[in-house]
């Protein structure tokens, strides 16, 4: 049994599946509902009548969900860990501690990209599937055809889906691991979840503002979080250097 498996028995991931399963249900009710307020009340603006918008808005709502998501998992596994009453215990482990942290924030990277790239290309599905039965035609803006019809951009649409849904994905994990370093300094859970509201106070609004250009708001977004993260992840793993003295 090797250290990442330990640490998968250490996490109970039925608490976090049904807390994944309530996002996407909720999200998946707010889709539909802008869906139809896209359709009944067209002077509500672009991010309501184009999938442009709509894919936009949702992955921006769905960053913020498993943003938090993120960070309540980074408190478990990480903050409390390290700055609870399992810290003198952990640091007596005779394995290197760098790896142990390197497996728990794999851990934490993992539940959170596959748990939100999973919810969005579901709930982006669903849309779809609904927008079929109701016979619901937002716009789609594509770059080479302007506007188009969703049938005469599938190939468009699916990318659009699945690669947003990655670099939400890597944008909550990346919030994740910010977090743990905010809570791990200051030795406190709170301060985990507080620093994750913070950070999606403001990077959910960039992805909404621009829906034509949404995706390369998120790749740019994502690289810069994900520095970020490496620069927290390596200043977290110095300061479990320094406890162990």
């Amino acid at each position: 049994m090797n250290l990442y498996q330990v640490e998968m028995m250490k996490v109970r991931l039925s608490t976090y599946l049904w807390a994944i399963l309530g996002i996407f249900v909720s999200l998946l009710a707010l889709g539909i509902m802008f869906l139809f307020l896209g359709r009944d009340v067209p002077e509500e603006g672009e991010l309501f009548t184009s999938w442009n918008g709509l894919f936009a808005l949702m992955t921006a709502i769905g960053f913020a969900c498993f943003g938090v998501f993120s960070a309540v998992v980074a408190a478990r596994v990480i903050v409390e860990e390290y700055c609870g009453k399992n810290a003198v215990v952990l640091l007596t482990y005779p394995i290197r501690r760098k790896l142990s942290l390197r497996v728990k924030c794999l851990l934490l990277i993992s539940i959170t990209t596959l748990s939100t790239f999973i919810s969005n290309v579901l709930v982006m599905g669903g849309m779809y599937i609904t927008s079929e039965i109701f016979a619901i035609e937002p716009e789609l803006t594509v770059a080479s055809l302007h506007k188009a019809s969703i049938g005469e951009a599938g190939w468009y649409i699916v990318v659009l889906i699945l690669l947003s849904s990655f670099f939400a994905g890597v944008l909550s994990s990346a919030v994740g691991v910010i977090s743990a370093v905010a809570g791990w300094k200051k030795r406190s859970v709170m301060a985990t979840i507080i620093c994750s509201f913070i950070m999606i106070c403001f990077v959910p609004n960039l992805i909404a503002s621009s829906p034509n250009h949404f995706l390369l708001v998120l790749f740019l977004v994502s690289v810069l979080l994900s520095m970020a993260a490496y620069i927290a992840y390596q200043m977290l793993a110095k300061g479990l250097e320094k406890m162990e003295v």
